[in-house]
């Protein structure tokens, strides 16, 4: 599942749909879609909640984990 920015559009917010999306999907304007929102938590507010809970070598080893480099 693509990760997408939200970003200001107007007096709203919009998530930008990529056009190979659109063109794999053969949507056009007008077409209702179902969608599923899951926000991905900052590492910062993760952190907090570990806080004085790892060490600093424990939290750099599972703040690497499934790290994306693609």
């Amino acid at each position: 599942m693509p990760k997408l920015a939200v970003r200001r559009s107007g007096n709203s917010i919009a998530v930008p749909l990529p056009h190979r999306l659109v063109r794999d999907l053969g949507l056009k304007q007008g077409d209702e879609v179902i969608v599923r929102i899951e926000r991905i938590p900052h590492l910062l507010d993760f952190a907090g909640a570990l806080k004085g809970r790892l060490t600093a070598d424990e939290f750099t080893k599972l703040s690497n984990e499934g790290e994306d480099f693609g």
